[in-house]
């Protein structure tokens, strides 16, 4: 799944390569929630990211990055569906921490519009490898649950077994 979204993204291996390096770094809360995760980073970053909800029309995009010299802030369409927000809270975190880990080379700073895009393929990339991520820690958790309660089962049915050949 990882190389064909590359290819569809157009990124280069060695940028997919970064991404994935850092998203490997970032503190995530177990359990997850978004608003653990911005504490974790903020407490790792110099200016603080901002997560706000807010009213946009329907001419506006579904969520934004607004950057200022005191705060970063992640805004997302008051209405919009729980994972829909989760994906645009990580693509814009993607555009905060590729920049200002420098991952995203010389093309931030630029007004060129292949940057832009390949910013953009980053940012989202980002967001694809943190879900993807913080899913399979919470698959593996459930695995866990459900190994547990599969043994826990199995020890009461194999006691019942037992004990229905002792009266036998």
């Amino acid at each position: 799944m990882r190389a064909k979204r590359a290819e569809e993204s157009r990124l280069e291996p060695s940028m997919v390569a970064d991404i994935a390096r850092l998203v490997g770094e970032i503190p995530v809360p177990r359990p997850f929630s978004m608003n653990g995760l911005v504490g974790r980073l903020n407490r790792l970053r110099d200016k603080p990211i901002r997560l706000m909800r807010g009213d946009l029309s329907g001419a506006m995009p579904t969520g934004m990055l607004i950057r200022t010299e005191s705060a970063d802030y992640i805004v997302v369409i008051r209405d919009i569906e729980r994972g829909h927000a989760r994906h645009i809270h990580f693509h814009e975190l993607g555009h905060i921490l590729l920049e200002d880990g420098d991952a995203a080379g010389p093309c931030l700073p630029r007004a060129d519009p292949r940057c832009r895009e390949v910013d953009e393929l980053m940012a989202e990339e980002f967001a694809h490898q943190l879900a993807e991520r913080i899913d399979a820690h919470a698959l593996r958790r459930d695995r866990g649950r459900e190994n547990c309660a599969a043994v826990a089962l199995g020890k009461t049915f194999a006691a019942a077994t037992d004990l229905r050949d002792a009266h036998a």
